[in-house]
């Protein structure tokens, strides 16, 4: 109903995307990150299925693309707010 509210919540997610996908893009676990236009991306891993549980057990789902087609060793990511997008990026720099 508020189309200049729907539009500052597309600006911010486009940022946190493109922030989120050249912070991946850094992690010595990523080793490619795939164009998206959408609200989440595919990075290829070094071991997706070790990253994923990883993550599950510190409360941060992701989705494992690793069984579809061509998505070996990637996941997949959703971007969420600046709060839990920064919580991602401090585990996987702990990984």
């Amino acid at each position: 109903r508020d189309p200049f509210q729907v539009d500052k919540w597309v600006k911010i997610l486009l940022q946190e995307r493109r922030r989120m996908m050249e912070s991946f893009c850094l992690l010595p676990i990523c080793e490619k990150v795939y164009p998206t236009d959408a609200n989440f991306f595919l990075a290829k891993m070094t071991d997706a299925q070790s990253i994923y549980n990883y993550l599950v057990e510190r409360g941060i789902i992701v989705r494992n693309r690793t069984r579809v087609t061509l998505c070996n060793n990637c996941l997949r990511v959703t971007i969420g707010t600046k709060t839990e997008n920064n919580e991602l990026l401090s585990a996987l720099r702990q990984y």
